[in-house]
């Protein structure tokens, strides 16, 4: 299958979800502070797509963290019924579905501003590179 065919799957997966999504979430507010930002991604990606083409890696990635997104806002974090699960079954303290959205809000960040800074040879050596990039991720953290 070709890439532009896969864009297409994934972008319209994400919208399938996003409209499931909204349908009864625990709290409307909480929904759309929470996909707030992948709606905003996702409009920053549909915006950019005629001239930039990112890898398929980072659309998977940017794409798995929207989902995390999306049904931390539709159940809210602390309800997520698969980490409800998880805990009840493993006898975990709590529902650790916000780990989950921590990693994804470092590592994704991490990895898009890396693919930009080293595209656009904005940083020539390796450990520049990871001082700014996890500069970045720090500040987008910071500022949400």
């Amino acid at each position: 299958m070709k890439s532009s065919t896969w864009h297409i799957v994934l972008f319209a997966s994400f919208l399938t979800i996003l409209l499931w999504s909204a349908i009864h979430p625990r709290s409307y507010f909480i929904w759309i502070l929470e996909v707030f930002p992948a709606i905003i991604g996702a409009l920053v990606l549909v915006a950019i797509y005629p001239k930039i083409r990112l890898t398929m890696l980072l659309y998977c990635l940017i794409w798995l963290h929207a989902l995390v997104l999306i049904l931390g806002g539709h159940w809210t974090y602390a309800e997520m019924p698969l980490f409800n699960w998880l805990r009840d079954e493993f006898g975990l303290a709590r529902n650790y579905y916000d780990r989950l959205g921590h990693v994804m809000q470092g590592f994704v960040p991490a990895i898009i501003a890396r693919e930009v800074f080293l595209r656009n040879k904005i940083v020539n050596g390796p450990g520049w590179l990871f001082f700014i990039v996890t500069c970045v991720c720090l500040a987008i953290s910071a500022f949400y």
